[in-house]
This record gives C-alpha cells, sequence and structure tokens, in this order.
C-alpha cells in the first residue's frame, strides 16, 4: 500500500529555500540539505540515497555538509552560546516546551517519516514519538534537578559553593533506529542547560532531525543554537576535533564510540560514547514459561530487533529449557511481516540491504558452528521484497558462536542452555556488552541476589526490556558504555555542564596579615 505523504518542512522566505516540498513513496524524490544559523544549507559536494527499507528504493537524497559548512556551522553555535549560556533557566525551560507542543502538532507528519526512512511500523513509530514528548517534559523542568552544592561557615567566616555552568557547542550523534527520540534527548537537554547544539543524524532518516530545526526556530530558539549537519562518520570526526566543540554525544556501535571515545581524549572534547549491547535474559526454572516466551518473543523481534536493549539471548536454567525453547518457536509464525505502511504489519524491514545481508552472514554462520537453526527467517523474508529479514530463532548456541560473541542488530534471538543459575551467570557475565539484562522468576529473594550482581546499566526483573523513565538513569556496563555519565537520569546534567568551587570569605581588613602557610580549618 502507497499513501501519498506531505510534507513542508520550511516555508519559503529572504533567507531560506524549500527543502522538503512534496513527496509520494517510490516516486517523486527529495532531497534533505543541512540547517546552520536557522537557514538552509545547500553547500555540498557529496550524498548518499534514502530508502525506504519497506520497499528497497530511493525515496530522498541527503545532502553531506563540506568542511567549510561544518566549522561554519561550528562558528555560529560558539557565537550563539556567548548569549544563549547567559539566558535564565526558566527562559530556556518555556522554550523547550513551546517546542514540544510544536512537535505534538506535527505528530502524523513525523510519525510517517519514521516509517518511511527507518521502516518501522506506526505502533513502533507514535511509542517512540511519545517517549519523545516525555523527555521534553522531563527536560523543561531541569531547574529542579540542576544541583548545586552550598557549605556555609566551613571554616570561620568561609563558604564554598560549587557553581554550576554549561560547556559550550555540544553535538549530538544519533543512531537510525530512533529517529525521532535521539535528536530531542540530545538537543533539548543540552539547550536546556545553557549550551548550543550541533545535531548530526544518521545519514540513512535525516529528515526528522531537519525538521526539529524548523520547530525551534518557530518556538523562538534564536539562530545559531540548533543546527543540522549531515554526513557520515568523516563528518562526526571532523566535529569532535573542532577546538570549538566543547563535548559530543553519541549513540551507536561499540567500535565507534570507543573510537570518539579516544578521539575525545586526544583533543579535550568531552565526549560521552554508547555503543552497541547484547541483553540477556536469564529464565529460572519456577518462571511462568508462557510468560517468558511472550517476553522473549516481544524484546528479541520488535522493531526487527533493531534496538540497544532487545533480548538477543535467552539463557534458560535446568531442564525447562525444551519446554521453554517450543513455546518461543510457536509464537514465531504469528508474527505478521510486511511493509510498514501497512498497519497490519507487526514486523518491519531493517534499514539497508547491507545490514540484512549482514544479518544473513550470521544465521548461514550458525549450524557450522554447531549451534541448531530452528527457525529460519530467511525462507520467509526471501519471498518479500525490500530489506526484510524474518524471525529467526537459533537453539543450542554457546559462548565462541559468532552469533553469541557480536551484536547481530536484526530480529536474531539465540537460545543458550545452563545447568544452574551461576553457570548462567558464568555465561552472561563472559560477554564484554553489558548494556541490559533480564531475570524471569518468581523467587524474591534471588530475584535481589541477581540484581545485585549482574554486570550490566539497565536491568529488569520480569520486565524484557527495562527501558527507565527519565528521572532514572540510562548507559551500558563494560563495553557497551564509554562515558562517566548516562544518557538521561540525574548523572547526565554532569555531561553537559561543568562546575567550579567559588571560596568566599569577608574578614576584617584589621585581622589581615602575610601568612605563608597552607590554609587550615580556623575555629
Amino acid at each position: 500500500m502507497v499513501r501519498i505523504v506531505n510534507i513542508i518542512l520550511l516555508i519559503i522566505s529572504k533567507k531560506a529555500a524549500i527543502i522538503l516540498i512534496i513527496f509520494k513513496l517510490g516516486n517523486i524524490m527529495y532531497k534533505v540539505d543541512n540547517f546552520i544559523n536557522g537557514e538552509s544549507n545547500t553547500d555540498s559536494d557529496e550524498s548518499s540515497k534514502i530508502i525506504n527499507p519497506s520497499y528497497g528504493k530511493q525515496i530522498g537524497e541527503v545532502a553531506y555538509a563540506t568542511n567549510e559548512s561544518i566549522d561554519l556551522a561550528i562558528e555560529h553555535a560558539a557565537e550563539a552560546f556567548k548569549e544563549w549560556s547567559l539566558t535564565g533557566l526558566g527562559y530556556r525551560a518555556e522554550l523547550i516546551l513551546k517546542f514540544r507542543q510544536l512537535v505534538i502538532e506535527r505528530t502524523d507528519e513525523i510519525i510517517d517519516i519514521c516509517i518511511s526512512e527507518c521502516g518501522k511500523t506506526k505502533p513502533d513509530a507514535a511509542a517512540e514519538l511519545d517517549r519523545a514528548i516525555q523527555a521534553l517534559t522531563h527536560i523543561s523542568g531541569v531547574q529542579h534537578y540542576y544541583p548545586t552544592h552550598f557549605s556555609q561557615n566551613v571554616s570561620r567566616g568561609i563558604d564554598i559553593a560549587d557553581l554550576r555552568y554549561p560547556i559550550g557547542v555540544i553535538a549530538g550523534v544519533g543512531p537510525f533506529n530512533f529517529p525521532i527520540l535521539i535528536p530531542i534527548l540530545h538537543s533539548a537537554m543540552a539547550l536546556a542547560t545553557g549550551n548550543t547544539f550541533i545535531s548530526k543524524p544518521s545519514e540513512k532518516v535525516p529528515s526528522i532531525a531537519r525538521l526539529y530545526g524548523d520547530l525551534y526556530k518557530e518556538a523562538g530558539l534564536p539562530d545559531g543554537c540548533y543546527n543540522v549537519l549531515n554526513g557520515s562518520k568523516n563528518v562526526v570526526e571532523h566535529i569532535v576535533c573542532h577546538e570549538q566543540v566543547a563535548g559530543l554525544a553519541f549513540i551507536g556501535s561499540t567500535g565507534a564510540a570507543k573510537s570518539l571515545k579516544m578521539l575525545g581524549i586526544e583533543n579535550n572534547t568531552k565526549v560521552q560514547a554508547l555503543g552497541g549491547g547484547k541483553n540477556h535474559m536469564i529464565v529460572l526454572p519456577d518462571a511462568d514459561l508462557d510468560m517468558a516466551a511472550d517476553a522473549a518473543v516481544s524484546a528479541s523481534f520488535g522493531a526487527a530487533g533493531q534496538r540497544c536493549m532487545a533480548v538477543s539471548v535467552v539463557v534458560a536454567v535446568g531442564d525447562i529449557a525444551d519446554d521453554l525453547v517450543s513455546k518461543i518457536q510457536e509464537r514465531i509464525p504469528s508474527l505478521v511481516m510486511g511493509v510498514t505502511d501497512d498497519e497490519s504489519t507487526q514486523l518491519g524491514p531493517v534499514i539497508g540491504q547491507e545490514n540484512k545481508e549482514r544479518i544473513y552472514s550470521f544465521i548461514d554462520s550458525a549450524e557450522p558452528d554447531g549451534a541448531k537453526l530452528l527457525v529460519d527467517g530467511r525462507i520467509q523474508s526471501d519471498k518479500l521484497e525490500g530489506c526484510f529479514v524474518g524471525p529467526t530463532l537459533i537453539d543450542h548456541v554457546k559462548p565462541g558462536m559468532s552469533v553469541y560473541d557480536y551484536e547481530i542488530f536484526g530480529p536474531v534471538l539465540s537460545f543458550v542452555r545452563a545447568d544452574s543459575y551461576d553457570h548462567a551467570m558464568e555465561i552472561t557475565h563472559g560477554h564484554k556488552l553489558g548494556n541490559g539484562a533480564a531475570l524471569f522468576t518468581r523467587d524474591g529473594g534471588v530475584a535481589k541476589k541477581w540484581s545485585e550482581e549482574i554486570q550490566a546499566g539497565s536491568v529488569g526483573i520480569n520486565v524484557p526490556i527495562p527501558l527507565p523513565t527519565y528521572s532514572h538513569s540510562f548507559g551500558g556496563w563494560k563495553d557497551s558504555g564509554f562515558s562517566e555519565t548516562k544518557a538521561f537520569g540525574p548523572s547526565s546534567i554532569d555531561f553537559y555542564t561543568k562546575t567550579k568551587s567559588l571560596t568566599t570569605r569577608w574578614p576584617d581588613p584589621s585581622d589581615s596579615k602575610v601568612d605563608l602557610g597552607f590554609p587550615k580549618i580556623d575555629k
């Protein structure tokens, strides 16, 4: 089913040009430009195709920023920071709320773009937008969790305060799988804390971040405070190495996260780099197996497995393994896979043909490595055009196999068998990634023990995808996170700000004297 989607991102004016007018999926092409200092910027010497994953066909083109454009955006952001950083928390919060309302008003448009560029189902895209709106609500209250520590009279007549300041120009690099949420999460937090922002969305899904530029401008954000630069990793590396960029927030693969963290250290750029996940769901013998099977299927195959918090490994403990894997297997045939502009679809495509081929290669390796392919999703997906991978279940998976060791980022569930709780924990802790984990049990004592021992950043008991609300912390452990701060939650404020300590004393001049000794605490 092909629908006409009408998008008008920018009204023509003296300073700007129309960048997206009207497109019909699969027919009329559109081009996404860059957004610098409140204006469209079309300077580009390179571009790439925008593909609708459901059909595997080009629907648009994204213009990559040149080095000169990157420098220009950073310079404008640095200049805008001088005034924006002086504005009050309350003023900035009101602007975030205005932007939030404009996002709500463009709900249908944003969801349609997500469906066509990202390949998400409508319910999944709508749920992502809902989480983005919740994020804006939370961030608009930043003044309530903007901590400054004050100590009165630490020594006679001396007070000390920790003062908090924005850090400067911050760039946010988003993954393809959350094109609605991540640009909002990064930009709104940066702006609310007094920084200026440069968005570098995935080149596969650039339109929504670009639309946000127009909405921020309509909300009253001064020019230069929000900018959009499109491109590949070369753009990101140019940004993180630029002397006027103070921080970079990244969500993506572990390899890229580690590389950017190292570049940040070399260039004294603050980098928050969150990598991939290989999330284990341990099922104990006392668990409700039907509930566990429902959770495994939902958390593994939702969004075609393209979530950093997806369950990609089920670890069955003891003699429940055969029953549990059978229950998971029998649920798979009922999943409806297809194009995502059909509202009956439950399982959509992966993001592109290259990703599909990569996932297929992992499935190819399973049985030669010694695993058993219980459900080969390729049989179903080979019947469809587009970038589809059918839901796949692989049994008797063990550490050392490619399907276990690497993040596949697709609808492939590995089933691992463990003799005991300790064996299950040994398997889980042996993996280098630690983004999330889940435990299914009815035993509160074991659940408490597990919650203390498990080495992952976001964990759930009878909750397969434990993504917390925004007042709590989110970020991975081990090689899933190269950062001292979290993506959101109380500690996230420490990425977007810096502190200085202020020590004050108002002495009587008659008490002044020369004292070469090290300062000590007076009575």
